[in-house]
């Protein structure tokens, strides 16, 4: 399993996502590209056309770099992406994609949560236009990603990986790809303080996902090259936990059930409702989603999932897992 394991590891590294060490800023650390011209697009949906003019919101027309994402909690079917040139949102009840903010808040979002208080939080680095200091260290919006504010380690962390216990959000975990360290807050985001990492801290190369117990916020879950490693003590030391799979990716639903993709004793997605215990297959990954790099479940109904690949394509599904719509392919629209 793992020479498997290491392979994804090259791959994720070539992609500039998940839990990556760089010795000097990533290429994607540079101000990113201006946009296409829209008014060379034809986006060909009357509904999308007027929704977007309505509020005043561009239309998405390609991506670059899908990274972290997750479901609105307040209302179903509503995922946010983050990516290289900024937030998107997608509208699974309409196939609308759009991006949120102003082209000045258009950031390379890397880590990206919504807490169960639907705060939104990112990590990253500055977009094209803008005049913050790179990495932007942890970053918050109250309006769904309209806006944002710089707060706590602004300016020494890029958080590639980020999450917010589903038990108690005062309890945050990320990983600094940027310096090659682990945090954890106690006081959601206000401050943070680097934690130990015992175990993987000389590997943090391998690191794809991280998820804490909703039950025990000191317990968290690493998902490592060569099984998920697990930590009791909010960080300071991991011991491997299941060297027979690991996540990729994962997020939780309610009841503090685990959704990851899994790579090894289990091929694609799967569950757990027991923290990392036992693992069941769940549905089949739709022909060329390979390798999936991040994924969400939707809180509001755990039947609709959404999968990013490291092609930057965009896959959700309403029956967990078992059919497949295309939202996006290779980084164009369908």
């Amino acid at each position: 399993m793992k020479k498997a394991l290491l392979g994804m590891g090259v791959l994720l590294i070539a992609a500039g996502c998940g839990g990556v060490i760089e010795e000097e800023p990533p290429e994607n650390n540079q101000p990113a590209e201006e946009e296409a011209n829209s008014q060379d697009e034809d986006i060909n949906n009357e509904e999308t056309d007027e929704q977007d003019e309505e509020d005043g919101r561009a239309a998405v027309e390609e991506i670059e770099h899908i990274h972290d994402m997750a479901f609105d909690r307040e209302k179903e079917g509503i995922l946010y992406v983050g990516t290289h040139h900024g937030l998107m949102q997608a509208d699974l009840n309409s196939n609308g994609l759009f991006w949120q903010g102003t082209e000045e808040d258009r950031h390379d979002f890397m880590g990206f949560l919504i807490t169960s208080e639907n705060l939104f939080m990112s990590s990253g680095h500055p977009g094209d236009g803008s005049d913050l200091q790179n990495p932007l260290g942890v970053m918050t919006s109250d309006d769904r990603g309209e806006n944002w504010e710089t707060g706590a380690l602004y300016g020494e962390v890029d958080f590639h990986l980020m999450d917010a216990n589903e038990g108690d959000s005062s309890f945050l975990y990320g990983f600094d790809a940027y310096g090659g360290r682990m945090f954890k807050s106690e006081d959601g985001g206000q401050e943070w303080e680097q934690v130990e990492a015992d175990g993987i801290n000389d590997r943090f190369q391998e690191l794809y996902s991280i998820t804490s117990d909703p039950e025990d916020p000191e317990t968290v879950l690493a998902g490592m090259s060569d099984g998920i490693y697990r930590s009791d003590d909010g960080g300071e030391s991991f011991t491997l936990f299941n060297g027979q799979v690991t996540m990729t990716s994962a997020s939780q639903g309610p009841d503090g059930v685990i959704y990851a993709h899994g790579i090894g004793a289990i091929e694609g997605l799967m569950t757990s409702s027991d923290m990392g215990e036992t693992w069941e297959q769940l549905g089949e990954l739709p022909e060329d989603a390979e390798p999936v790099i991040s994924l969400a479940v939707d809180f509001n109904n755990p039947e609709i999932l959404a999968i990013g690949t490291i092609a930057d394509s965009l896959y959700w599904s309403e029956d967990q897992g078992e059919t497949w719509e295309l939202l996006i392919e290779e980084g164009e629209p369908v």
